[in-house]
């Protein structure tokens, strides 16, 4: 006869469950126990992961077979383990994401300090889970039909209450947040949503967010994949050079020293001599999801992304030669702005750095310097294209910098970073928003020290951010972006170039020169960027180049989502600090 509960084997089978329970359920567990045991949010999380796993064992008759379905989800315990004891956060679909967008070799080297506390705790995971199917299996529990039963209805019960407590999340206000977006993470209902944290069974759901996310981004590119520019650059330059574009985040125009503000946000930038601020940019858009397209493309700002099928400036530079990178902070993938994903996949080379997959507790910007060092020493690649994607000053601010860069004081504490929202906050807001625009000095002083480094004689860099940020100034009870004020439109651009590319292109420098104060978009990089290369193609249009001598200065014209498009220098302030016509 076959060992049952009734058996006096029965405790072996019970301890066998008990093991494997305790290890599919370790992030609950784990993350009930990171909050000392205090977080409603915990508890509730390992509630629903305790009963929601008992209905699952529920419906075999022997819940070895249970366990045996889900054995495939315990690969993923150490890495939930990893991100909730470093990063305070869970798993979700943009670092499953982040993982499949990386390489063996970046992979080998992220894993490189780690290899043997995971090495470790695998084998643990391996020898725990297959002990105790082992004991499952020879000694097998038998639930009786009154408690599967039992057990079962837990499910209806566990999901009604949450529809009770959980209501959808009302729309508040139009800003471009809100706007339909094809790349984002599905959006479950909300009572899905509340227990995708939970374990085993949110993984699933992050699983699924991942690849339904991914097929939607491979789709849009699908349409754009035969396309070409022709484009080929003039230049006939023996010699090794680079091409630098590095993307801002949420950076005003006004919070920077070198464009006149009063506090010295920007050493570093203020001792270099061969760099150039332009004074009159705005972004299209106060949103990054529809101003990064139109920085890397011809993408009009009033076409959906998802019907606009050209390629971008990093395909334009390959088809001339060069090898791409792409470089990031930001993420993949994720429910909130990551068109530029299309855009990061039609590199050579792309490496996300931001493991969390969120705007909270990420690595600095600064952790992209050292493999921008190691791709510039790449002797073999005469020319090369380099984008960097920043954090630069988005929410959450005081996560954005090391605390050596906290020097304007007082400010924001890591404990209450999240009051950006709140106007009490507002003296520390600022103060913690020119830490960050101090530290993006301090990365694109380091960009610009490696690229000079690297001894690559005609070298450009160029920054520019995506929008700019409010931060209850200028008598306006508005934080964050997304809305058209003059704060988050007005944004800073700087290019540095070396001294040979001055000598090797007189004609270019002039224009700059005689331009550097005119009337500018976002729209004004693409063809920046290509003409600064000498790169150029059938039916391109030399007049929207600054750099050439048939530049055109064109309306600064935005999209306002709601309200169409909206000339900048023609609008004005309502009530609410909003710009209108």
């Amino acid at each position: 006869m076959s060992p049952t509960l009734t058996t006096q084997n029965r405790g072996r089978g019970l301890f066998g469950l008990l093991l494997f329970s305790a290890l599919i359920l370790a992030p609950a567990i784990a993350n009930l126990v990171l909050a000392d045991f205090s977080s409603p949010d915990s508890l509730t999380t390992l509630a629903y992961s305790l009963a929601l796993w008992a209905s699952w064992l529920a419906l075999w008759g022997d819940p070895w077979r249970g366990c045996l379905l889900v054995t495939p989800l315990l690969v993923f315990t150490p890495a939930m383990l990893y991100l909730m004891v470093v990063f305070h956060l869970h798993l979700n679909p943009t670092t499953l994401a982040i993982a499949l967008e990386s390489n063996l070799e970046e992979t080998r080297e992220f894993l490189s300090a780690l290899w043997l506390p995971a090495s470790l705790g695998y084998m643990l995971l391996l020898a725990g889970a297959g002990g105790s199917l082992v004991l499952m299996k020879r000694f097998p529990v038998v639930w009786s039909h009154r408690w599967r039963i039992c057990a079962l209805a837990l499910v209806p019960l566990i999901f009604g209450a949450l529809h009770l407590i959980y209501r959808p999340l009302e729309v508040a206000g139009a800003t471009f947040h809100n706007r339909p977006n094809p790349f984002r993470s599905t959006i479950w209902p909300p009572e899905i949503e509340t227990v995708r944290s939970s374990s085993p069974f949110g993984l699933v759901i992050d699983i699924c967010d991942a690849i339904s996310a991914q097929r939607r981004v491979a789709k849009v590119a699908e349409a754009a994949k035969d396309f070409r520019f022709g484009a080929k650059q003039r230049l006939d330059y023996p010699d090794h050079q680079v091409y630098v574009l590095v993307i801002g985040e949420s950076s005003r125009q006004d919070r920077w020293g070198i464009n006149g503000y009063a506090r010295p946000t920007s050493p570093r930038l203020r001792r270099e001599p061969n760099l150039v601020s332009f004074r009159d940019v705005i972004t299209v858009a106060p949103a990054t999801r529809v101003s990064v397209p139109v920085i890397l493309t011809r993408k009009p700002p009033d076409e959906d992304v998802t019907e606009f099928h050209e390629r971008s400036l990093v395909s334009a530079f390959h088809e001339a030669g060069f090898v791409t990178y792409w470089l990031s902070t930001q993420a993949p993938l994720g429910y909130n702005d990551v068109t530029y994903a299309l855009y990061a996949g039609e590199a050579d080379h792309v490496s996300y750095f931001n493991v969390t997959g969120t705007w909270a507790r990420t690595p600095p910007d600064g952790i992209m310097i050292a493999p921008l060092r190691r791709i510039l020493a790449t002797g073999s690649e005469p020319r090369q294209l380099i984008v960097i994607h920043t954090l630069g000053s988005h929410i959450e601010y005081r996560l954005r910098y090391p605390v050596a860069f906290d020097v304007f004081k007082p400010s924001l504490e890591e404990s209450d970073s999240t009051q950006w929202h709140d106007a009490a906050y507002k003296e520390k807001l600022g103060n913690t928003y020119d830490n960050t625009i101090l530290y993006s000095d301090y990365v694109l002083g380091e960009v610009i020290d490696a690229v000079k480094a690297s001894g690559r004689p005609l070298a450009a860099v160029l920054y520019v951010s995506d929008h700019g940020e409010d931060l209850y100034d200028g008598g306006c009870d508005l934080s964050g972006h997304g809305k058209l004020t003059i704060a988050g439109l007005r944004v800073p651009m700087f290019l540095w170039r070396s001294p040979t590319y001055d000598e090797i292109f007189p004609g270019k420098i002039e224009m700059l020169e005689k331009h550097i104060a005119s009337r500018l978009t976002t729209q004004a990089v693409f063809p920046l960027m290509l003409d600064m290369a000498d790169i150029h193609f059938p039916g391109e249009d030399s007049t929207k180049s600054v750099l050439s001598a048939t530049f055109v200065a064109q309306p600064k014209r935005m999209t306002g989502f709601l309200n169409g498009h909206i000339d900048f220098d023609r609008a004005h302030l309502n009530a609410e600090c909003l710009l209108v016509e």
